[in-house]
């Protein structure tokens, strides 16, 4: 189902066919910060330049912290390439050279291993055979063994992926939001009118994605718990990264609802989260889920940092709603 959404309500929001839009904008600023100047243990030396920053922040304690572990594979049965999917079908998978989308013939045959890219749950999950999900979509995909680790409507909700390699070989650590994440928060929402002293930050997540020992900070602001059909003033959900580039921080939009004045016929509300982040083609590097949920269903889709010039990418997607 197409659905049309005005320009001024949405940031430069993209729908897709069952319901699955996406953003991106980039916004660059010229000082760093203590999160996002902080390295990992990696030996790999940053090329990237120093900035002084000039906000000063106490960092709260990770809840969370994943670091690498020292095995290079996880025992299993694995599929004859590295499927993902979400609880209501397959989004693709990489075939050594490129990201494959989904076809109608997957690479399974039933019984294999799927490690869950999700914070929603861990672990790893099996995969029945292949068959059609979602109704009326009729998505090709696998029945899961516990499709509730990977997460549940209104979000977030992660991936699982039939691969062997670690899917998370550098750090990776949700931290409980500051002023500072608040701060960026309310700078981007400024940027595309919308003024809020306080927004609620949802997430903070700060990641290695290339292992080169510079991390990104990636966080999410919404003031939507459970999305409607109405888009009122001052509604927002936003994903962004932060991550600097020769020296200055760029802000990188994943998704984004930003409302500055009432929707019109057809805007809908839109939540967005991150579901998972981790290495899905194998390269040691790890990609960005982003989750994004409205009143009849949700979507995923898998974003890479490809390098400096080209930057974040969506690479596979797949949903499920009218």
């Amino acid at each position: 189902m197409r659905r049309a959404l005005a320009g001024a309500v949405v940031l430069a929001l993209l729908v897709a066919a069952c319901g699955r839009p996406s953003a991106e904008d980039t916004t660059t600023t010229s000082s760093t910060l203590p999160e996002e100047s902080t390295t990992t243990t990696s030996t790999t030396t940053s090329t990237t330049s120093t900035t002084t920053s000039t906000t000063t922040t106490t960092t709260i304690p990770p809840t969370t912290t994943t670091t690498a572990p020292t095995a290079s594979t996880v025992p299993g049965r694995w599929a004859s390439r590295p499927l993902i999917v979400a609880p209501w079908g397959a989004l693709g998978w990489w075939d050594g050279s490129k990201w494959v989308g989904t076809v109608a013939s997957l690479p399974v045959s039933g019984g294999e291993d799927y490690q869950v890219v999700s914070f929603a749950g861990s672990g790893i999950v099996r995969g029945g055979a292949p068959t059609e999900l979602c109704e009326p979509v009729f998505n090709p995909g696998v029945e899961l063994s516990d499709p509730a680790r990977l997460g549940e409507w209104p979000g977030p909700v992660g991936v699982a992926i039939s691969a062997p390699w670690i899917v998370q070989p550098h750090l990776l650590e949700v931290l409980a939001p500051t002023s500072t994440h608040i701060g960026h928060a309310r700078e981007l929402l400024a940027s595309h009118g919308l003024d809020i002293a306080a927004p609620i930050v949802k997430q903070v997540l700060r990641v290695d994605l290339e292992g080169d020992g510079v991390n990104e900070v990636v966080v999410v602001a919404a003031n939507i718990e459970q999305p409607f059909w109405t888009v009122n003033p001052g509604d927002y959900s936003v994903a962004f990264m932060r991550k600097v580039v020769d020296g200055e921080v760029q802000t990188l939009i994943l998704g984004g609802l930003i409302a500055t004045a009432p929707g019109g016929e057809g805007d809908i509300q839109y939540v967005y989260s991150i579901g998972g982040i981790g290495d899905l083609n194998g390269d040691g590097k790890m990609e960005i889920v982003l989750h994004g949920s409205y009143y009849e269903g949700e979507w995923v889709e898998v974003w890479e940092y490809v390098n400096d010039d080209l930057g974040l990418m969506r690479r596979l997607s797949a949903g499920c709603g009218a």
